[in-house]
């Protein structure tokens, strides 16, 4: 006699994760030479940014301690 499966068994693989960044285009912050990774609110403007927050973007103007 065969065993039924379960409706609720585990798949045999896991289902993809959905919050790889991996494969986000990235840049480095013209400030600070971080790199940022794109983000959502960036999406219309991405060629355009060039710090990755506002603090980087106060300080563009003094040069960064080596």
């Amino acid at each position: 006699m065969a065993k039924a499966k379960s409706p609720l068994a585990a798949p045999l693989a896991p289902p993809r994760h959905r919050g790889n960044k991996a494969d986000l285009p990235s840049k480095l912050c013209v400030a600070c030479g971080l790199p940022m990774t794109w983000r959502r609110s960036w999406a219309k403007n991405w060629d355009e940014v060039k710090y990755c927050s506002d603090a980087c973007r106060r300080k563009k103007g003094r040069a960064t301690p080596v």
